[in-house]
């Protein structure tokens, strides 16, 4: 999933040592333990789900076995759907609080920027652009899969609920709709996979620039040159208000070099196996 970006930035005063700091505290531990919850929660119940959706298939056997049978399976999903919905809580609890203390702030709100970014980015990638987008704390791409995780709160939540509860849920709704929604919700659940599979897993762990790994995850701190690079405009807000020492651009640029760009023509090959493999193997079983 793609992870949770807060909306409230953290506050931070300019070292007073003389010597200029490397990494930037992005995310403070609320952020940090909001997305750990909100990502073991979601991949337990990716990993479970797919297996009951998929049960006639030899691993969804296999998944079945590992928790000690069918049952066992349903209830870690449903443990794992708890999570879920304790991190949607917390999280809104947490802006509530912070937007009581410090004031609402919009920043992950889209915006016609963001429309024109994607376009921006769309020509970048097609190197008919010199320079990528300009971003500020979020990019396009991260508002895109912040409101994707409340869509899917929403979505999974509600068809969820009502087949954990269905003779509860029957008394509210037609049958038909019941099976509506098992059907949504077990689809729903393959585009999150993918989703996160060629999405926020691409963009935290295994692009080249940050392979293996971002660091924002595990230690909150998000070093100088990659906030440069990947968040200018932030950047330059915190120069200007006195949170980040300005430092020099020289030799500072765009693109990839070395063992890094022989990894991004390796990921390529990987990735196009992988969308292949679905192709052949899900989407004809959706469809059937």
């Amino acid at each position: 999933m793609a992870e949770a970006r807060a909306v409230i930035p953290p506050e931070q005063e300019a070292p007073a040592t003389q010597t200029a700091p490397t990494a930037y505290q992005r995310w403070n531990v609320q952020h940090r333990l909001q997305h750990g919850l909100l990502a073991l929660s979601t991949m337990g119940l990716i990993f479970t789900g797919l297996a009951i959706k998929f049960h006639y298939t030899g691993w969804a056997q296999l998944t079945f076995k590992l928790f000690g049978g069918f049952h066992h399976n349903l209830i870690v999903h449903k443990v794992c759907a708890t999570g879920l919905a304790a991190s949607a809580v917390w999280h809104v609890i947490y802006l509530l609080v912070g937007w009581r203390k410090m004031g609402l702030s919009l920043e992950i709100v889209p915006t016609l920027k963001d429309v024109r970014d994607a376009y921006h980015h769309a020509l970048y990638l097609l190197n008919l652009r010199s320079e990528p987008p300009q971003y500020g704390r979020y990019t396009y791409l991260e508002k895109f899969e912040y409101l994707a995780i409340v869509w899917g709160l929403f979505v999974m939540g509600g068809t969820g609920v009502a087949l954990w509860f269905p003779t509860i849920a029957a008394q509210y709704v037609p049958r038909v709709f019941l099976d509506a929604f098992r059907i949504i919700h077990g689809n729903e659940a393959l585009v999150a996979a993918i989703a996160l599979l060629y999405g926020h897993f691409f963009s935290v762990h295994f692009h080249p620039a940050v392979f293996p790994s971002s660091p924002v995850w595990y230690s909150g701190k998000i070093s100088i040159a990659h906030l440069m690079e990947e968040h200018p405009l932030e950047y330059q807000r915190l120069v200007e208000r006195g949170v980040l020492p300005a430092v020099p651009e020289e030799g500072h640029g765009h693109g990839l070099s070395g063992w890094r760009r022989a990894l991004a023509g390796l990921e390529l090959v990987v990735y196009s196996a992988l969308f292949y493999y679905l192709l052949i193997t899900f989407i004809p079983k959706l469809l059937a």
